[in-house]
């Protein structure tokens, strides 16, 4: 202990005979800690700005899509009304009676409705309240334009302003439905939509003369970030978003990126400290060891011959003037440890089994998530590896935090605690939803701020001996060489960390109120709801009977063996019990979910199947008349009169491969509001959030029939009608299917068609179409067919089969 005491002081007292280094150590550290300084104010301020501009932008836009969502639905119901036949009579026959019995009949009609008129031209009933908007919309509507809805501030409250002209069979102008509704709702909308205290929003209206006035406002004093500003679906409306400090307060980002760079300043000041004293206090044995670094040769006396006669050194000259061989190391170097190339202590050095790639087989990475028998490909070491290398790659995009949820199999709870298990061990977080269904877990990555990332433990449609993993990133659902690149990570060596923590949470209440706040149902309805014994049951049926309905709920308990039918609605034998409960209840109509609830069937009051291509039709012609020139999207197995339609109300009608994943990335890439495939994933970014669900599908389509007051079938009489066939499917070897499919597309078959190969082999001829191609959820080739009439139908088939058996005669259906 002494000698120690004594060596520091004397350290201590060579430091002090160094003032020169003293100042430069001084300068250094000062250097350092400023440069930390300046780089956390770059960094995180700045950060932390740059986030709460974006959230304020988030919660902008969120409030931007309610006000357009309460616009909408107002505006389609009162023009609903203004083409009611009650409606038209009263004005046509100028019964004032009448007139005012159907002015009643629509305060009962529209909730928030403060006043309505029936007004013929000429009618000076506005003018004598001074009502000028009125008077002034009422006055267009008679021109034959179609105003948009106005602000006006009547005594001293604002009103919100609709007018529609009320027309005859013939197309004439009978008067004008004009509709004041109280401003009260959406202030209760926007209210609900973001909390206060984040900042303050304004609704402004743009009006001629006058500027941009306030007409709604929900204040928080404090404006601590820039003002976000929005176009609303009504041209003279604008949204403002001002976030507060307590927003400012809220935006944390991640400090991994700073504390990198400032444990790297402080270990290179560290490291130019250390070397700085070793120089300054120990120079001369410094020089020495450089010079001991390069033994010196003896070397003969100078008088005497350096070589012998034949040019080689004179070795034995040499040991007898140094006592050791020239090439020996010195005496007090330091030795090299022997290696032994003998040993196994290089091949041999990883020992906790990362390696080991029996439990990683490649035929579960399919092109749009991760699928394969439970118990034997998809174990819980496979789930455990998973988890490491999916934590490994959320913290890549700067996320700590994975959600998680699982589905009603018998084998997820195991493969979920295992995922989480190797989540954890990376130091990343989990939030934890339980068993829920996969729309669940994709709304709590876009509705909580903690992240955007989720894995959700489900095999979907699958049967029960099946399970499998749903990857989603930051609104982009991993597929195709994001998948398959998985199986590489997965071998990689991750080493522990402190564990993560885990929070469970249940956000279903706010699901729920997300989506009976933006549905409306005009009246209700008697649905039939067939969860298939699948996860989404229970929920589906809250979120309906929130918005309204009666629900009858029919295999809505989770069993994971699935003992009634299997959890796939696009089989039409796993749809029997579903239609004949629909007519034994004299339902409006049937809803069939798959195994995670992302998929959804319907059936109508008569029994008729209607397929997610047709609900598509329906969705399509209600979202294109609203957003006229969008893109809607539908995979390569969708109906041709999707074309058709799309186009006919202004809309771009966009194919593309099929697959939940590359249809999700697709709608969200091209800001898409609606996209759908064959096989029942429908994908809304109108008034939601982007990803299938369909269980807010079924709400919107019970939405569409009560505002049309028209069921399934009178509703599909409205479109024209072709012959199809369901999904067939073709068992092929695993490995075989796309081997297949390419031999097919090399025998340059279907010539006399037009071929699309964006996803298998589509063929379109005049009457008729036909598609092949490998499934990529099992061992299979599915085929679909649709023709004008059952003889089209038929050759198209007959064509397929042919062209089939020539590559594989075993190859039939």
């Amino acid at each position: 202990m002494t000698n120690s005491n004594s060596r520091r002081g004397a350290i201590i007292l060579k430091l002090a005979k160094h003032p020169v280094l003293n100042g430069f150590l001084a300068l250094l550290f000062f250097t350092a800690a400023i440069i930390t300084y300046l780089l956390h104010h770059q960094m995180m301020d700045n950060a932390r700005t740059s986030l709460a501009a974006s959230l304020a932008t988030e919660y902008a836009t969120k409030q931007r899509i309610m006000v357009d969502h309460h616009i909408d639905q107002r505006a389609q119901q009162l023009l609903a009304l203004s083409q009611d036949d009650l409606f038209i009579e009263a004005l046509a026959t100028a019964d004032q009676a009448m007139r005012s019995r159907m002015e009643q009949r629509m305060k009962s009609l529209v909730e928030d409705l403060n006043n309505g008129y029936l007004l013929r031209p000429g009618e000076s009933r506005l003018a004598e309240s001074n009502n000028f908007i009125g008077q002034q919309l009422s006055r267009q509507v008679l021109e034959g334009e179609l105003p948009e809805p106005v602000a006006a501030k009547v005594s001293d409250d604002w009103e919100l302003l609709f007018a529609y002209p009320v027309k005859n069979t013939e197309g004439k102008i009978l008067g004008t439905l004009l509709a004041m509704l109280s401003m009260e709702p959406l202030n209760k909308a926007l209210a609900r939509a973001v909390d206060s205290s984040l900042g303050t929003t304004e609704l402004l209206q743009d009006a001629p003369g006058a500027g941009a006035t306030p007409f709604l406002t929900l204040t928080n004093k404090s404006r601590a970030v820039n003002t976000v500003k929005q176009d609303t679906r009504i041209g003279t409306w604008k949204l403002h978003f001002t976030g507060s400090a307590t927003l400012l307060k809220r935006a944390a980002p991640s400090y991994t990126e700073f504390m990198v760079l400032a444990g790297a300043i402080a270990s290179i000041t560290l490291l130019l400290a250390y070397l700085a004293i070793r120089i300054a206090l120990h120079r001369d044995h410094w020089q020495n060891w450089q010079g001991r670094r390069k033994p010196v040769l003896a070397r003969a006396p100078a008088n005497e011959a350096a070589s012998s006669a034949d040019g080689t050194i004179d070795e034995a000259g040499d040991e007898a003037t140094n006592g050791t061989s020239a090439t020996d190391p010195a005496q007090d170097e330091p030795q090299e440890p022997a290696n032994y190339s003998g040993t196994d202590s290089d091949t041999n050095s990883d020992t906790d089994g990362n390696d080991d790639i029996s439990d990683i087989p490649a035929v579960v990475f399919r092109d749009y998530d991760i699928r394969g028998l439970a118990g034997s490909q998809l174990t819980p070491a496979f789930a455990l590896k998973l988890g490491r290398a999916l934590a490994r790659r959320a913290m890549l995009v700067d996320e700590h935090t994975l959600v998680t949820g699982y589905d009603g199999r018998l084998s997820s709870p195991e493969l979920i605690e295992s995922l989480e298990e190797g989540i954890r061990s990376t130091g990343c977080h989990i939030i934890h939803l339980g068993p829920v269904p996969t729309p669940l877990l994709n709304f709590a990555t876009n509705h909580l701020q903690q992240t955007e990332c989720g894995v959700m433990v489900t095999a979907s449609h699958n049967p029960a001996q099946y399970n499998g993993f749903k990857i989603f990133f930051q609104h982009h659902a991993l597929c195709g060489a994001e998948i398959m690149a998985l199986q590489t990570e997965m071998m990689e060596d991750y080493p522990d960390k402190p564990h993560g923590e885990r929070q469970e949470l249940d956000i279903s209440d706010d699901y729920i109120e997300a989506i009976s706040d933006d549905v409306v149902p005009a009246q209700q309805t008697r649905v039939v709801l067939d969860a298939g014994n699948g996860i989404a049951g229970e929920l589906a049926s809250r979120v309906l009977d929130a918005i309204g309905c009666d629900v009858i709920p029919l295999y809505c308990d989770v069993d994971g063996s699935f003992p009634n039918h299997a959890p796939d609605p696009t089989v039409p034998e796993n749809l029997t019990d579903l239609i004949c409960h629909v007519k034994d209840n004299q339902a409006d109509l049937g809803i069939a979910l798959d195994g995670d609830g992302d998929r959804i069937v319907a059936v109508s009051a008569s029994g008729k199947i209607i397929w997610p291509d047709e609900l598509l039709m329906i969705f399509a012609r209600d979202v294109v008349s609203r957003h006229p020139g969008t893109d809607i999207v539908f995979d390569i197995k969708s109906t041709r009169r999707l074309n058709t339609l799309i186009s006919s109300y202004g809309g771009r009608p966009v194919m593309w491969k099929t697959g939940h994943s590359h249809m999700y990335n697709k709608i969200i890439e091209s800001k898409a509001p609606l996209g759908g495939e064959f096989s029942g994933h429908i994908f809304f970014q109108d008034r939601w959030f982007g990803f299938d669900d369909g269980i807010y599908a079924a709400a919107r389509l019970i939405e569409i029939m009560t505002i049309r007051e028209q069921g399934l079938d009178e509703i599909m009489a409205g479109f024209e009608e072709r012959c199809s066939t369901p999904e067939i499917r073709i068992e092929v070897d695993e490995q075989e299917k796309f081997t297949l499919i390419e031999k097919l597309r090399e025998n340059e078959a279907f010539q006399a068609g037009k071929m699309s190969t964006i996803d298998g082999i589509r063929v379109d001829f005049p009457k008729a179409w036909g598609l092949v191609r490998a499934s990529n959820t099992g061992p299979a080739l599915t085929l679909r067919f649709e023709a004008e009439n059952e003889e089209s139908l038929e050759k198209i088939k007959s064509l397929f089969r042919q062209q089939l058996r020539s590559i594989d005669n075993r190859l039939s259906f």
